[in-house]
């Protein structure tokens, strides 16, 4: 006779499907925002009640249900979907983004809107998650002077970086949602 069930023979047990795929969103998603975590507290604090830890998590959260695509093991980010920051504060529409060897300048329209200041603030955020470094502007700009120019850290001239643009009020309590001005490639 052919035995084709025995309770005291171990079970091969496979980790589950929806398990392994959850747990490489979040492990894609902490890799990705981890160089952007002291600006994620700061910008999503509305939305995690005061909390740093609470502000990152929702962060994360939004990055794994609206950031990441495709089916197990073959999912990735898409920048362009990630939120650095949240808010009600309007993004000024972006005319152009230049980039030199040392230096990224970012363009944007400076016409009035109801919900705006002019003494808005802009942050200009470049992050590489490959070299897990980020950096923002030191210089402060502000929504009325149509443009923000920074000199990139030297990290960034043989490396890749991505870069996101937000506003926010001088007491830092409104932000506006981010914006992603784009991949960037090491300059020759």
């Amino acid at each position: 006779m052919e035995f084709f069930f025995d309770k005291n023979k171990a079970k091969k047990q496979k980790e589950p499907y929806g398990k392994l795929a959850s747990q490489q969103k979040m492990r894609l998603a902490m890799a990705f925002l981890n160089p952007l975590r002291p600006i994620i507290n700061e910008s999503w604090s509305n939305y995690g009640e005061g909390k740093k830890s609470k502000a990152f998590g929702q962060a994360l959260r939004k990055v794994i249900q609206d950031a990441i695509e495709g089916k197990y093991p073959d999912q990735l980010i898409i920048p362009g979907k990630v939120m650095i920051s949240m808010g009600a504060l309007p993004l000024s529409p972006i005319t152009d983004v230049v980039r030199s060897a040392s230096n990224l300048a970012v363009f944007y329209d400076n016409q009035a809107h109801p919900m705006a200041k002019n003494g808005d603030e802009v942050v200009l955020v470049a992050f590489s998650p490959e070299i897990g470094i980020g950096a923002k502007n030191d210089r402060v700009c502000y929504r009325k002077d149509g443009h923000i120019e920074v000199e990139l850290p030297v990290q960034f001239e043989k490396n890749t970086f991505h870069a996101y643009l937000f506003y926010h009020n001088k007491k830092r309590t409104s932000f506006s949602k981010s914006y992603y001005l784009g991949y960037f490639e090491p300059m020759d």
